[in-house]
């Protein structure tokens, strides 16, 4: 997809939702450099930002490739009607990966209910609508870990750019050179449960059986 330089596609998402493993696809499948609004978005973790494609924007827009789709990350609430990929991940799993990425110096609680800058997991993607949203790509988390091929074909067609390679670097080597925004998959089971389990299901439950995940 051809875009202005005014022009960008964002790459959206809940926190913990898969970004960056969708960015690191991005750069070493189909050869794409993403950007993010949040500046010194990786902490300056060189060996992350070379596995991720991650160039801070201005940096981005000065050595832009002609024709290249500018992709910009974020997990703010949509705001606008640009192009985008939304990546969702079952909540549930994505509400335990942003409590343990603030070190747990959050309670899981208030992770649940929404008591921080990016709100509740239900209403994060509601916010973007991506069952409905023009010009959006909606992947999931999963589908990208489980059916790589099928992500790919998706984001080809939608991105109009051809794959130039299938391989892409190990989570696991990823999660070792850096540890905090790409960890080991854990299982959400063992640390959401009893109240604020129900909690969470109390509000996010709509949304977590229509994307499919109950």
């Amino acid at each position: 997809m051809g875009v202005d330089v005014e022009d960008f596609i964002w790459i959206a998402s809940y926190p913990r939702s898969g970004n960056t493993y969708l960015r690191t696809i991005l750069r070493h499948v189909f050869g794409l450099r993403s950007a993010s609004i949040y500046p010194n978005d990786l902490a300056g973790n060189k060996a992350l930002e070379a596995y991720v494609g991650h160039v801070e924007y201005n940096s981005m827009m000065q050595k832009r490739i002609h024709n290249e789709p500018l992709l910009i990350k974020t997990h703010e609430y949509a705001r606008d009607n640009r192009p985008a990929i939304y990546i969702i991940r079952d909540g549930r799993a994505a509400c335990v990966s942003l409590w343990k990425f603030y070190d747990c110096t959050k309670s899981m609680e208030s992770v649940v209910e929404g008591f921080y800058r990016f709100g509740t997991w239900g209403n994060h993607v509601k916010s973007w609508g991506p069952w409905a949203r023009p010009n959006t790509l909606l992947l999931k988390y999963e589908d990208l870990r489980d059916d790589l091929p099928m992500c790919l074909e998706m984001l080809s067609q939608f991105l109009k750019i051809e794959v130039v390679s299938t391989v892409i670097p190990d989570r696991d080597i990823i999660a070792a050179a850096d540890g905090k925004w790409v960890k080991k998959e854990t299982d959400w089971r063992a640390e959401l449960n009893g109240e604020n389990l129900r909690k969470f299901m109390e509000i996010n439950g709509e949304i977590l059986n229509k994307a499919g995940y109950l």
